[in-house]
């Protein structure tokens, strides 16, 4: 989401691609977008997130999305490939709702996290 806000050409195809498709994430990473404007030089326009990011459906973590996150650090730490939690807290919401998970984090690219989930590396 934060390439899409920056116009990055290649999330901002991906997106226009699926306006038609049900797009999700979790609370977390409309925090990391909201942080984007904390720290940006001029005021915050927290409106302005909200308006270009009305596509998106933010999902609040459950306990089912929780686990699923722990269980698939878990697997990957054991194959030697750990996630940081922010990130396995981000696969794992999508691995719960099963939805493919869209990025541009090298942070996911990692193996054998596409055996676990529909990743869409941008």
């Amino acid at each position: 989401m934060i390439d899409y806000l920056a116009g990055e050409p290649t999330a901002v195809n991906y997106i226009k691609q699926r306006t038609t498709e049900r797009s999700v994430a979790p609370s977390l990473v409309l925090f990391e977008v909201y942080q984007g404007e904390v720290f940006k030089q001029g005021p915050a326009d927290f409106a302005a997130v909200d308006d270009a990011l009305e596509w998106v459906t933010i999902v609040d973590g459950t306990a089912n999305a929780a686990r699923s996150a722990a269980e698939l650090q878990q697997t990957l730490r054991e194959e030697g490939t750990p996630l940081a939690a922010r990130d396995a807290f981000v696969a794992g919401t999508a691995l719960a709702l099963g939805e493919p998970l869209a990025v541009s984090d090298a942070d996911f690219d990692i193996p054998g996290i596409t055996d676990r989930l529909d990743v869409d590396f941008l």
